[in-house]
Formats: C-alpha cells, sequence, structure tokens
C-alpha cells in the first residue's frame, strides 16, 4: 500500500487533487493507495523526508497569488532528499454552501479559510456578511453543519459541501473565475523522463551584484532551455542576500540542462535539483 498525505482535512482543493494523480496508485486493478490527511505543509514533506509516507501533496503555486512560498521554503532550506516528482493542476471555484432547512433565510455570516475568504471578497460584500476564518474550507463546512445559526454560509468546494451534508446556494462565487491551483507530489525517489517534462532547481549564487541574475538567465538561455517559472527567496537568515528557484521545461537528464547547470556551477553558482516530473497538459 502507497501511503500518500495531503494538505487536509478531506474536502479540501488538496484532497481533490489526489483523484487526478498519474505516477501512484496505478500498480494493479485494486486501489492502491492510502491517503491521509495532514494539518500543514511542513508537516508533510517532513514526513516524506523522515520515511512515514511515501508520498506527500503539497500547494506550490496559485494563479491569482502566485508562488506558495511556505511550501517553496521547506522544500528549499528544510530537506535535501524531497523531491518534485509531479504537478497537477486543480480548478479552484467556490460556492456558498448551507444547511438545506436554513437555504432561503438571510445569510449574515460567511466561513472560510483566510485564503477562501480573500478570494470570495466580493461575496461577502456584496451580501454584506460579517467573515469569520477557519483552519479549512472543510473545517467551514463543518461548522455550518453543526451549527443552528441559520445566517451562516460556507465557502468552499463543492466536495468539502457534499462530504458536510449542505447545499449549495451559490456557485462561482470568487472573484476571479478560471483561477487554478498547482499542487506537487513530493517523494524521496524520482521519475524517468517522459519527453514532456519539467525541472525546478535552486540556484544560489557567488556573490551580489550588479548582473547577477543574468549571470543565472543566460546559461540557461544559450543551451535552448526555456524557464517557464522564476522566483527569488532570501537566504535564512542573511538580509539582501537571495537565492532563485526556476523551473526548467525540460528533465534533468536532457542534455541542454545537463550543459546548462554545468555551466552554472562553473561560474561558481550552487546549483540543486528540486526534481523533474512530467508536464501537467491538462486530466488525462
Amino acid at each position: 500500500m502507497t501511503v500518500v498525505e495531503y494538505l487536509g482535512p478531506e474536502g479540501t482543493f488538496a484532497h481533490a487533487a489526489t483523484d487526478l494523480l498519474r505516477t501512484v496508485g496505478h500498480d494493479g486493478p485494486a486501489p492502491s493507495v492510502d491517503l491521509v490527511p495532514r494539518a500543514t505543509v511542513a508537516e508533510i514533506i517532513h514526513d516524506v523526508d523522515d520515511g512515514r509516507c511515501d508520498h506527500g501533496l503539497v500547494p506550490i503555486e496559485n494563479s491569482v497569488d502566485g508562488g506558495v512560498t511556505g511550501t517553496i521554503d521547506v522544500l528549499v532550506f528544510e530537506t535535501e532528499r524531497v523531491r518534485l516528482r509531479e504537478e497537477v493542476v486543480v480548478p479552484v471555484s467556490f460556492g456558498a454552501h448551507r444547511r438545506a432547512e436554513f437555504a432561503d433565510q438571510p445569510m449574515t455570516t460567511v466561513l472560510s479559510h483566510p485564503v477562501g475568504l480573500a478570494q470570495c471578497r466580493r461575496f461577502a460584500a456584496r451580501h454584506g456578511l460579517d467573515v469569520r476564518s477557519t483552519d479549512s474550507t472543510a473545517e467551514a463546512c463543518r461548522a455550518v453543519a453543526a451549527s443552528a445559526d441559520p445566517g451562516l454560509v460556507a465557502v468552499a468546494s463543492a466536495k468539502a459541501a457534499a462530504l458536510a451534508g449542505l447545499v449549495t446556494v451559490e456557485h462561482g462565487v470568487e472573484d476571479h473565475p478560471g483561477a487554478s491551483t498547482r499542487f506537487a507530489l513530493v517523494s524521496c525517489a524520482g521519475v524517468g523522463p517522459t519527453g514532456d517534462d519539467k525541472t525546478t532547481i535552486v540556484v544560489i549564487p557567488p556573490s551580489e551584484g550588479v548582473g547577477v541574475l543574468l549571470g543565472i538567465l543566460q546559461p540557461i538561455s544559450e543551451a535552448g532551455v526555456n524557464i517557464s517559472n522564476i522566483t527569488s527567496r532570501p537566504l535564512r537568515p542573511r538580509l539582501g542576500e537571495y537565492c532563485f528557484v526556476l523551473t526548467l521545461d525540460r528533465h534533468e537528464t536532457d542534455p541542454g540542462v545537463v550543459e546548462a547547470l554545468a555551466r552554472l556551477r562553473g561560474s561558481g553558482c550552487t546549483v540543486r535539483p528540486l526534481g523533474s516530473y512530467p508536464a501537467w497538459r491538462g486530466e488525462r
């Protein structure tokens, strides 16, 4: 049995993302994955690092807010064994959910995770609702289901609402329709090339100053490798010094990537691959 931890509880978007995994759980006719919810990203990654589970599914990027720095920082600064092995992109659409017997009552208070509340501000403002944060969108649904307050409404996914026994009173209440979240499956074991892959690397330049970023980008560009994402993170605890996290549109065994990383190391950069994985091209 393969154990996959995800950012829980049941009903979260991470839980929904587990349905789309392609590199685990397909080695036999019977279900072979044990899904285990965890409270924090750090707990999941450290469980993978320490061998307490086989894989972990964590959010790594949101189309509205950008990179999930909490996930990136744990991967970069708190582990050297854990690697990315798959990416999954899940549409993020929120609905407004209530107890069936209160569906026609005036709404007074909306409950959700802080991220959910931030992405549904217009819904709360339009209805003049007070906002109350919860540990997760799934917890918001459970709180509404357990309460006798007829004015409560939960903002969450349809899956979270269904698990709590709520009914949907309004669909698509998010401020930015079409938003999505990218999740990364992490493990201590990598995957081989498929011909359509990405590689995420961490680069620490040898010094700060004029042209530092150009010195990182140029060898990669001259090797004919595209960079699809780049972000910087401060080096702990040195204020004003940064590492760069880049996603390259090829597998780390690709000759162009091998050449580019060799040139970066030759220039004095510290380079650490965070893993190669099949590129997400939609549900298959």
